[in-house]
């Protein structure tokens, strides 16, 4: 696990909820200190792929709103603009991963 990732995980809490707008991971500081950041899923449908969808858990991210969360990472680590690639995709991941845990395919 690599630093940034380690310390979005001490310091958040991802969790999945589901809603008329759709299915969101939101993470939400374990102490409160930021306001929650929150990537926005919808589930794929047939058309989306060339290929056919095998699981009906398949997911598409349409949407994200993590400006808090990475103001605070900019705190602590200083980030530039060469840093945020590897920090979108450690937080893409980290809600991927979620998604799957809490519909059981993890």
């Amino acid at each position: 696990m690599d630093t940034i990732e380690k310390f979005i995980v001490e310091q958040y809490s991802p969790m999945i909820t589901e809603d008329s707008n759709g299915i969101k991971c939101i993470f939400k500081h374990k102490e409160g200190l930021t306001e929650d950041g929150v990537i926005y899923f919808e589930f794929a449908k047939k058309g989306w792929s060339k290929k056919p969808i095998m699981s009906k858990k398949q997911f598409v991210i349409v949407d994200a709103h993590m400006t808090d969360v990475l103001q605070f990472l900019n705190q602590y680590y200083n980030l530039n603009e060469d840093d945020y690639h590897n920090v979108r995709t450690t937080i893409v991941n980290l809600a991927i991963n979620k998604m799957d845990e809490f519909y059981g395919e993890g």
